[in-house]
């Protein structure tokens, strides 16, 4: 059909309806993906009209947070209009979901949840698919998708309009790869238009005759999400620090957003621009005396650089591209790529070059169209050349001869083809399927232009987070990789669960995590590094996050590789079940060490003599604390590495309300807390910023006298 355009989302609605029928099966993209203020009419359709059948299958639905109290009122309501803008459409199926709302005519299923926000919801407990993200496409298809909605950019160029995917090529062309193959009627693929999505090129671009309808209203122009940059406290540097001293330089990376992997880039980007203040970082905290194996020597500047393999394209790539880090360009070519990693060939159009892939089979004995065609896409060959039976034809007019045995005719291509001192092209330092970040990070991506954008490559999740399709140019790219993920609870033989509770609750989701720690065993010097906070909860809550077992995993004990927590590494790939215990319980929390040991060896998993070395019985936070004193003192570990969102008084507010939160979270710290807040004098002036900003300078409810003086109470205990 030919594309419909509609420049409101009501009469688009009417559009799809029109074409796709009352039962609606919709395929939603993760993340900042979604048309929100779409799939609310949408929502809203299913809520007025009953006989609409609405079924919709995505992941990652993100909702601003819902204030409750006076004080999270005073605190988020004008920062979320600030940091969002007035007009960003929450998404309505959310709200209805967590209310157990929703129409009996409309549902949500989700293959990955917003971290921890539809814990005790049943709707979105009884409807969540655990899957990996490289078969949400198939599971889709399974489903009779028969609707795909989409956020798009747009851009003009030589007066052509052209749409992209932006932040998510992720599954889209994956699940119409799929139904094409199945002979299935290919789905109604619906556009929406936000100028605020970032134009990415490559195999996110497409051109208008895909889609089916676009929809470009004023309405759809909102601010896309962007999570308030996250505050990295001790912790988090610790284990970010412990795993930045694995990554290779000339390697490939994967990370994921949050405290840690910002932590991961923090210390990264110290060691290549300071390598002797690292060092001097790593001896002061006593990472090398823990850990035998490793030379700090050797962690110097990042000469060769990383290139990024990574589900999750956010603002830690960006700072690492900044900082000169990520550099190492990869090609599209699998023959051009193995002899740039094993003969250090120069990605610049020469003779040389030239003769290189005649010489090593790179090229074949006839240079036919296909031929022609991988050499001018690689901007080895200039793009007028033509091919008219055995010869290339030159623009000028000149036949040059095909047969790579001859020698005139390679001396011919040499001297009358080649675009010599031209640099390689089709190039990429990073591969990623979906991006989400701060708005620094989206009004980044919208200055790149031209070359540079092309660095940035998004593709469909498949060829990311999976070998099988291009493997012999995956492996040849992905060459000293570290795949770095966080998980919630590794067990003492190296199982590790990341995306739900021991009651079934889910947490988050499976992601791509297992695709990564597979493909790190699958890949030649690679390794899988998970990284965990030993212990949650705090004082006598705490509970160790090494445990002897848990009801499920999210990647099985023989898929074990590296383990961090912010007191050291546990190196379990190829180790026995007794040296992965004894690996586990160094970076285990010592006030946990013992009933952890005594369990192994009561099932015969530790030999009975077996003591944790002197080295590794203080892992308690006050003498982490203490080995990070002087790192703190030299701003070495900062809790903003890479700035904030709120402002300062913001900033000091959040200390003064995570200070409250905490003294008030017990019935008798609640009266405690509001006795002293009563008997103490309020320091309006000291603490007029803060007061103003929340309103509470003065009080005109007793509701509000009493958050006042709670206000001013915290704020005095967190000077």
């Amino acid at each position: 059909m030919q594309t419909l355009k509609f420049s409101k989302i009501s009469t688009g609605l009417e559009g799809l309806l029109e074409h796709a029928g009352s039962k609606l099966i919709v395929g939603a993209p993760l993340a900042v993906g979604k048309p929100n203020a779409f799939l609310n009419t949408l929502w809203q359709r299913a809520h007025a009209d009953k006989s609409l059948e609405l079924h919709i299958f995505t992941a990652l639905s993100l909702a601003l947070p819902r204030p409750k109290s006076l004080l999270e009122r005073r605190f988020l309501l004008p920062f979320l209009e600030r940091h969002f803008g007035a007009d960003y459409p929450d998404l309505e199926y959310i709200q209805d979901i967590l209310n157990d709302s929703a129409p009996a005519n409309a549902d949500v299923a989700e293959f990955y949840l917003q971290s921890g926000a539809f814990l005790g919801k049943p709707a979105a407990q009884r409807l969540y698919t655990s899957t990996n993200y490289t078969h949400a496409a198939r599971d889709m298809a399974d489903r009779g998708v028969n609707v795909i909605v989409q956020l798009v950019g747009i851009e003009e160029r030589e007066g052509e309009v052209y749409y992209s995917f932006g932040s998510n090529p992720d599954t889209t062309q994956d699940l119409l790869d799929i139904l094409a193959r199945r002979g299935c009627e290919r789905p109604t693929v619906v556009g929406v238009v936000n100028r605020n999505m970032p134009f990415m090129t490559g195999k996110a671009e497409r051109s208008e005759d895909f889609f089916d309808i676009i929809i470009d209203d004023a309405e759809t122009q909102h601010q896309l999400f962007a999570p308030p940059v996250a505050a990295v406290n001790l912790i988090d540097h610790s284990i970010g620090l412990h795993a930045g001293i694995l990554i290779p330089d000339g390697g490939t990376l994967q990370i994921g957003i949050g405290s840690l992997g910002d932590a991961l880039v923090h210390g990264l980007k110290l060691r290549h621009t300071d390598p002797l203040a690292y060092h001097s970082l790593l001896e002061s905290t006593g990472i090398p005396a823990r850990h035998a194996w490793l030379d700090i020597t050797e962690l110097t500047e990042f000469k060769q650089g990383l290139y990024a393999a990574s589900e999750m394209f956010m603002d830690g790539f960006m700072h690492l591209y900044k900082a000169g880090i990520l550099k190492r360009r990869v090609w599209p070519d699998v023959d051009i790529q193995k002899l740039i990693n094993n003969r250090g060939l120069q990605p610049i159009v020469s003779a040389e070059l030239f003769e290189t892939l005649c010489a090593t089979a790179a090229l074949p004995i006839i240079l036919d169209q296909t031929q022609l065609s991988r050499l001018q896409m690689l901007g080895i060959v200039a793009a007028d050349i033509i091919i008219e039976g055995d010869h290339w034809i030159t623009s000028s007019g000149l036949q040059l001869g095909t047969d790579m045995r001859n020698p005139e005719h390679r001396a011919g291509i040499v001297a009358h083809a080649l675009r010599i001192g031209n640099e390689l092209e089709g190039a990429a330092i990073l591969h990623a399927a979906f991006f989400m970040g701060s708005k620094s990070f989206y009004a980044w991506l919208h200055s790149l232009k031209g070359a540079e954008r092309e660095l940035f490559q998004m593709t469909a999740v498949s060829q990311i987070n999976e070998l099988y399709g291009g493997e012999a140019l995956d492996r040849a790219q992905r060459i000293k990789a570290r795949f770095v993920n966080t998980t919630m609870k590794v067990t003492l033989l190296g199982a590790a669960a990341s995306d739900g509770l021991d009651n079934n609750q889910v947490v988050s989701g499976v992601g791509g995590q297992y695709n990564f720690v597979a493909m790190a065993q699958a890949l030649p010097d690679s390794r899988s590094i998970l990284m965990l906070r030993s212990t949650h909860g705090s004082g006598d809550k705490a509970q160790s996050n090494i445990v002897w077992t848990y009801p499920y995993d999210t990647i099985p004990r023989h898929l074990r590789d590296i383990v961090i927590t912010e007191y050291g590494i546990a190196m379990l790939r190829g180790k026995s079940d007794e040296d992965c215990v004894k690996a586990m319980l160094c970076v285990a929390d010592s006030r946990f060490q013992p009933a952890l040991m005594e369990t192994a060896k009561r099932y015969g998993k530790l030999d009975q003599n077996w003591t944790i070395p002197t080295l590794f019985q203080a892992n308690i936070p006050e003498k982490l604390k203490a080995r990070y004193a002087e790192a703190k003192k030299q701003g070495q570990v900062p809790l903003w590495p890479f700035g904030s969102d709120f402002t300062e008084v913001e900033l000091r507010l959040i200390k003064a309300l995570t200070w409250l939160k905490q003294a008030t979270k017990s019935r008798t710290g609640l009266v405690k807390t509001i006795l002293q807040a009563f008997t103490s004098p309020v320091a309006d002036q000291k603490f007029s910023a803060q007061l103003e900003r929340m309103q509470l300078m003065e009080a005109t409810t007793t509701e509000e006298e009493l958050y006042r003086r709670l206000l001013a109470l915290a704020l005095t205990r967190t000077e």
